[in-house]
């Protein structure tokens, strides 16, 4: 497994190749009895509250989160690179690369137990990346940054769904919502965060101009151009279906 990451928080990027076992470059991993240990043993020193957990994977990789908050920690196959993310609200809003676990550690439980923004914590940490819409979901923007995206960007969709986000944008009950993609299907979520709600209607175009409606258990509902296919989607949407809300599915669920 590759992954990309920007290493030294600057514009050229590193392609790491993780580690299925742990290399003999890593001396401190080995002698701790793992990645896991080792990781543990960083935020002891800190005085960190966090805890350490190590999913079943075929990579080296231990999870380290709190209610909201998570960062999945990797190492690199043919350099030393402790490789991180993280995320809130099931969103992905930094990663970052260092040699020095203990560093990555410190910048991890600043991340989770401050609740610090993206760009303090690349100020503190130069190895810490944000994402280019961390600041859009700290502010409370994540709903209109991505249809901004849709609407404004022609590389996000293919020309057909363009067609129809903007239809679909100027309908009020659809623009609170948070619109994503999925195999070529225009979806919407009433949380921002990764998984998202399963229970809204999808669209498919048909091209032509011509777009399909689906129901949330698949069953279609109909077709007709981009603003019929929104109003169909409206029609369609679940009762007290509000404003798209920071959190997951998983949250709603249990709230």
């Amino acid at each position: 497994m590759r992954i990309v990451v920007s290493g030294t928080g600057q514009s050229n990027q590193e392609h790491l190749t993780l580690a299925k076992e742990i290399p003999a470059f890593y001396p401190d991993l080995l002698e701790c009895g793992g990645l896991a240990n080792a990781v543990r043993a960083a935020f002891a020193r800190l005085g960190s509250p966090l805890r350490v957990t190590e999913p079943a994977s075929p990579i080296v990789y231990v999870r380290v989160q709190s209610k909201t908050a998570f960062s999945q920690i990797y190492i690199g196959a043919e350099k030393r690179r402790f490789v991180f993310d993280l995320w809130r609200h099931g969103v992905s809003l930094a990663n970052g690369a260092t040699p020095e676990i203990l560093e990555m550690a410190r910048a991890i439980d600043e991340w989770i137990t401050t609740g610090r923004t993206t760009s303090d914590l690349a100020s503190a940490f130069p190895f810490v990346v944000a994402s280019e819409d961390a600041a859009a979901y700290e502010r409370g923007e994540a709903v209109e940054f991505r249809w901004q995206k849709y609407l404004v960007s022609d590389h996000w969709l293919d020309s057909e769904l363009t067609t129809f986000a903007a239809a679909a944008a100027a309908e009020p009950r659809l623009r609170q919502l948070f619109p994503f993609t999925s195999m070529f299907t225009f979806c919407f979520s009433r949380c921002t965060g990764f998984p998202f709600t399963k229970d809204t209607p999808t669209v498919r175009s048909r091209g032509s101009g011509v777009y399909e409606v689906f129901s949330a258990s698949g069953q279609s509902l109909g077709r007709g151009t981009a603003a019929e296919a929104a109003a169909l989607v409206v029609a369609a949407l679940p009762p007290d279906c509000g404003p798209a809300v920071a959190g997951t599915a998983d949250d709603l669920a249990g709230a």
